[in-house]
């Protein structure tokens, strides 16, 4: 992940979700540079009282490209502004793309990858270790839109999603290899039945810490549009409750240069990649899911 507003809701999830055992956090450089996603992960953990999951930093730069950061919509530090103090725990020691390989390889079969940031970090294991896709239970990602729905229209570029433009050659690598792959790109997150607006505030200002933490995050985001899309929360979503999804499975292709950087279209042929895509979502039933885990003790 790339915490980043969405991110860190993400991460609040899935830390009130008894259904996972979160084994560790890899951070790349996307909304923030990766000294920051890094720092802001481990904020979100602390304030939290979560001393027990690892935090490895990772790339510090998409394959090809230079950094094209998103704190002009973030905040500066990432997190809306919401001043959470610096962290006191180190990163874990094995920089994330080692990290990530030594869990799947201690772990086959097992493990369920959630990538909600720049694909980076997962494309330099694939390329180190290709058998890794194979040895995962699952990877789903955030990212990409689809055309599927009337809201799959891009939030980097008119045509292409923020993570697959930040790093499309690292999303080529990870789309190629991902043996079950489900993308959950613009086409739902960008459903504004899904969005967190500030009726929801008030609520989360008098909940528990995790709530409260929301409501200082999503704030920034409500205050300046008025709402607040929860990609990232979403992708998690698809995870912790499938059901609320309809999925189909397309042959995808990611443009990699020139004005349409970042696409993603279906594209049948050789050279298709076939991604288990969600074209819709059960938006209000989403929301209350969201809520109602934040607001518990």
């Amino acid at each position: 992940m790339d915490p980043g507003i969405d991110d860190a809701l993400a991460l609040i999830l899935a830390l009130k979700s008894p259904e996972v055992e979160i084994l560790g956090v890899s951070t790349v450089a996307g909304n923030a540079p990766v000294e920051l996603t890094s720092a802001n992960a481990r904020r979100v953990l602390e304030y939290l009282k979560v001393q027990s999951i690892p935090v490895a930093q990772g790339a510090d730069r998409p394959l090809s490209h230079p950094l094209v950061d998103a704190r002009d919509f973030h905040g500066a530090d990432g997190l809306g502004e919401c001043g959470l103090p610096p962290p006191t725990t180190p990163p874990h020691p094995e920089p994330a793309a080692r990290f990530l390989t030594s869990l799947i390889l201690d772990n086959p079969g097992c493990l369920t990858l959630l990538a909600t940031g720049p694909l980076t970090n997962l494309a330099l294991a694939f390329q180190h270790h290709p058998q890794l896709p194979r040895l995962l239970n699952g990877l789903v990602l955030m990212g990409g839109s689809y055309g599927l729905t009337p809201y799959a229209k891009g939030n980097q570029t008119p045509l292409a999603e923020f993570n697959l433009w930040q790093d499309p050659e690292a999303a080529q690598i990870v789309f190629r290899g991902g043996e079950s792959l489900t993308a959950v790109g613009l086409d739902v997150t960008q459903d504004p039945s899904t969005w967190l607006e500030g009726k929801h505030l008030a609520k989360f200002k008098s909940g528990p810490p995790a709530a409260r933490l929301a409501a200082r995050l999503a704030g920034h985001v409500i205050k300046r549009y008025g709402h607040c899309e929860l990609h990232d929360p979403l992708a998690l979503a698809a995870i912790l409750q499938p059901s609320l999804f309809e999925f189909i499975s397309v042959p995808v292709g990611i443009a990699i240069k020139g004005p349409e950087r970042g696409r993603t279209t279906l594209a049948p042929g050789k050279e298709a990649l076939h991604v288990r895509v969600a074209r819709a979502v059960k938006g209000e039933q989403f929301l209350e899911f969201f809520l109602s885990r934040l607001m518990e003790e």
